[in-house]
């Protein structure tokens, strides 16, 4: 009698990062009786910032962040999926890709992760109040300050401005005006990055006090509990808070202002699923990636248990518009245009050290062209 195959997988803490792939391994071990996965949990942060070098040991199943790729591809640490998969599968999860998710786990010609959940920053609001305040919903940067003018004192409005999220609307900020190029020869312009940074101390000025200190998360859960959060420009969108019953008040997302003159959105996040190259059942451990990242797992069991799905086809059907308000409609634009942040080996520690100096320099309030040559140092000793 051959034995039980169990495999282990790392996901992130979230019912979005865990329950959709705790449902969908339940459902692939009825057609493979003989494979179990379990789940073991890491923190959002960890998600981020967590060297894959200390997880490919542990676990056959990495939930996993596309900046990591270039790291991944120089250190041999996941397995090179096109070498398992058919060029028929490859095509399609191409040709479903929601914006430019599947092409940024491919990295030197190999893919290193499949697409499970799409994700850029958003706009997220509570779309009832504004409207009976009369308020219109900024397109561009310049309208975002005419719209805090406008919020009566008793709302507000929140970024999530925590060192990892203050990052990411900088980098998305740079992108907007500087093109997806911005970052050259490991460098930023010091022109743009000190105009961003003044910019964002503009914000700042109208932003919930709490703003530098909180993730999306806890942005989404206090715009759900209450009433005084009214709009958030730039998060990272969760289809959970915009189903109903998931929290007191559904929470509405939408494109993010952006800047006219460029056809960048935001930055792209969402999660890859990826295989260790230390699996001892590698060929199990593929097979599982490929059924969750496949159209019709997404569609359905996917997203009904909480997931926000990384295919086109999730996206575009409409009982899963209709079950999250619209989410995947009203924020397409946003991730066809999304800007792809660098995956080269030594992103993402350069990405950790950058997002800690940034948060530094916001609440100390440091001039612009002391924080972007910092920055840019930094970014030159990192090898």
């Amino acid at each position: 009698m051959s034995q039980i195959i169990t495999l282990k997988g790392i996901a992130w803490d979230h019912p979005r990062g865990y329950e959709p792939l705790k449902a969908t391994s339940a459902a692939f071990a009825l057609g493979h009786p003989k494979i179990r996965i379990d789940w073991d949990i890491r923190s959002l942060k960890e998600f981020g910032d967590t060297p894959i070098e200390d997880l490919i040991g542990a676990y056959d199943l990495i939930t996993i962040d596309h900046p990591y790729m270039g790291q991944a591809h120089s250190n041999k640490l996941l397995v090179p999926l096109e070498e398992r998969l058919s060029e028929t599968a490859l095509d399609e999860y191409k040709n479903q890709s929601v914006g430019p998710s599947f092409e940024s786990y491919f990295y030197e010609g190999h893919l290193y992760a499949l697409p499970i959940d799409a994700a850029a920053l958003v706009a997220a609001s509570r779309s009832g109040l504004i409207s009976s305040l009369n308020l219109k919903f900024p397109k561009t940067r310049r309208e975002l300050f005419d719209f805090y003018k406008k919020v009566p004192s008793k709302y507000s409005v929140a970024w999530p401005l925590c060192a990892t999220d203050l990052w990411c609307t900088f980098l998305t900020l740079c992108a907007q005006d500087g093109g997806r190029d911005f970052l050259k020869n490991r460098r930023i312009d010091e022109r743009l990055g000190s105009t961003v940074w003044d910019e964002l101390k503009e914000h700042l000025k109208y932003l919930h006090p709490e703003s530098l200190n909180w993730n999306p998360i806890q942005v989404l859960d206090h715009m759900a509990a209450d009433d005084e959060i009214i709009y958030s420009p730039f998060l990272f969108g969760y289809t959970n808070y915009s189903r109903e019953g998931y929290a007191k008040n559904v929470v509405h997302f939408g494109n993010s202002p952006t800047n006219p003159a460029s056809d960048v959105s935001t930055i792209l996040g969402g999660v890859g699923l990826a295989v260790s190259a230390k699996c001892k059942q590698m060929d199990s451990a593929v097979a599982y990636a490929d059924y969750v990242a496949r159209a019709e797992t997404q569609e359905g069991l996917y997203t009904k248990n909480g997931g926000q799905p990384g295919n086109l086809i999730a996206w575009e059907s409409a009982p899963n518009n209709v079950l999250c308000h619209d989410f995947f409609d009203e924020t397409r634009t946003t991730m066809e245009r999304a800007y792809v942040r660098p995956r080269h080996k030594g992103w993402n520690r350069f990405q950790e050290q950058g997002a800690e100096l940034l948060h530094s320099g916001l609440l100390k309030n440091s001039p612009s062209h002391k924080v972007i040559k910092d920055l840019n140092l930094l970014y030159q000793s990192i090898g």
